[in-house]
């Protein structure tokens, strides 16, 4: 490790961009970007264009190369695509399958280090030689040269993606990877995990990092995934998945997602859209042809509900219901499981209900799975319990593809038909917003004074971050997190 690499506070001021988050950075390059578009379209003069006719074309190829790019990461960047990426992923990682938040920390920061370092490898050449092209030009007009191009446009990219090297390299050393040119090839990092580390950005601004001893024996996560699958997840994929997707909504005459815009780009992004994989949706609907019995109650005691399943199991009543039925029973469930969700979330942010179904529009699809998903796994209901294919074997599933589905559903039944144009009111989201975030500071207050009334002991055992970490859904509520992701912009989680 060198000295300049060695050196905290340098390195710390060269990465402040990041402390507002990885797509605020991004962001700023986009902007130069941009702004040197705007540069080439509208503020030369025809000796200025004649001047870079020899690299016009490469200049332009560059822009146009960089633009797409952000868009693309910060598009894999939003929180439900980072989400489904580290589940669908988890097996390349870890051989066995715990829930543990620092887990998944760990697989979505490295999921990022790896985006961020292919952006990196391929932008920085292309600007690089944008330099050379430049430096090497002959050019009448040196003011052009020298302040339109270089001081103004092109070492301004540059010193980015130098700020950028910067925060991989401390990405790189909380990762553990051992390979010293990481930041140079496209062959795929092998991250090892500690289960003490702590994997979120705020990890990269600790002025004490590179004095921090590494944990001894640090589990082998044994990931095989090329490095094009980790950058490239969502846009190739869709790419390949699109047309046997329509082919088979074609052929089942229903679709399998819900665009549920409005009239403006701020209404109309990816938090308005959601699917689900026809594929897993109709193994999941066969599971009912199977079915011993249902977990379908709002919450009871564990005791009760172990009981009432073993009268289920052995009852006259139970054993002469059909697929149909159960399935029918699931359907009912989720519709009265879902005003339950709604209710929770307008009681814990104090919303006033003339606001309901305009805040659920704007929370999106998407957002409302993640929340009912998280409330079936703490009320422990939402199971199928289905036989085996052994007829032997019971298992025990709560059917995610078929809560998607009807999620849909819902959103078409219930949530559209009682929004209208104020699902289109600009000023009506900021007050809703508002007041979400005057939430987050209470719920916040709330939980810092939990951990300042922790005991001594306890708050000495570890990071501040890793207690906060460890507690925050029971501090702030599992859902409550979800509706701040989505609603609050500056959150410290």
């Amino acid at each position: 490790m060198s000295l300049e690499i060695q050196e905290g506070g340098p390195e710390l001021q060269s990465i402040a961009d990041f402390k507002k988050g990885y797509v605020y950075f991004l962001n700023n390059f986009q902007n130069i970007v941009g702004s040197f578009l705007q540069f080439l379209s509208t503020g030369l003069t025809e000796a200025n264009k004649r001047e870079i006719l020899s690299f016009r074309k490469s200049l332009d190829q560059e822009l146009d190369k960089s633009q797409k790019k952000i868009k693309e990461i910060i598009f894999n960047l939003d929180e439900k695509h980072l989400y489904a990426q580290v589940r669908k992923d988890y097996p390349r990682y870890f051989s066995r399958f715990i829930e543990d938040q620092n887990r998944d920390d760990f697989i979505q920061f490295h999921l990022i280090f790896e985006m961020l370092r292919y952006f990196y490898i391929e932008t920085k050449e292309g600007w690089e030689k944008l330099k050379t092209s430049v430096l090497n030009n002959q050019f009448t007009d040196l003011e052009f040269q020298k302040n339109g191009l270089l001081n103004y446009r092109i070492l301004p990219a540059l010193e980015k993606l130098n700020s950028l090297e910067i925060l991989l390299k401390r990405m790189s050393y909380i990762l553990q990877i051992d390979n010293p040119n990481a930041l140079n090839e496209f062959k795929p990092t092998k991250p090892k995990y500690r289960d003490k580390g702590t994997y979120r950005l705020s990890a990269v601004f600790e002025e004490s990092l590179y004095d921090k001893p590494k944990e001894l024996e640090p589990e082998d996560t044994g990931i095989e995934y090329q490095a094009d699958e980790v950058i490239k997840n969502h846009k190739e994929k869709s790419k390949d998945n699109w047309k046997s997707i329509k082919e088979k909504v074609k052929s089942g005459g229903e679709p399998n997602y819900i665009q549920a815009y409005g009239k403006y780009t701020w209404n109309s992004d990816q938090h308005y859209f959601f699917r689900y994989e026809i594929d897993k949706y109709q193994a999941e609907k066969a599971l009912f042809k199977n079915a011993i019995s249902l977990d379908s109650h709002l919450g009871a005691d564990e005791q009760v509900l172990r009981s009432e399943l073993i009268r289920s199991m052995t009852s006259i009543e139970k054993k002469s219901k059909s697929g149909d039925d159960f399935e029918l029973e699931y359907q009912n469930f989720l519709k009265q499981f879902f005003t339950f969700c709604e209710n929770i979330i307008l009681m814990n942010m104090m919303l006033p209900s003339q606001f309901k179904y305009v805040f659920l529009f704007h929370l999106g699809p998407s957002h409302f799975y993640m929340i009912a998903k998280k409330f079936l796994m703490e009320v422990n209901t939402g199971y199928v319990h289905a036989r085996g294919n052994d007829g032997k074997k019971v298992i025990r599933v709560i059917p995610g593809e078929y809560v998607k589905k009807h999620v849909i559903d819902y959103w078409n039944e219930v949530i559209l038909p009682n929004v209208g144009e104020e699902k289109n009111n600009l000023a009506l989201l900021k007050k809703i917003t508002e007041l979400i975030e005057e939430k987050y500071k209470e719920i916040s207050k709330l939980a810092i004074q939990n951990y300042d009334a922790l005991d001594p002991e306890i708050k000495a055992s570890k990071p501040r971050e890793t207690i906060f970490r460890e507690n925050m859904n029971e501090w702030m509520g599992a859902a409550n997190l979800i509706v701040f992701k989505r609603f609050v912009k500056n959150k410290s989680f």
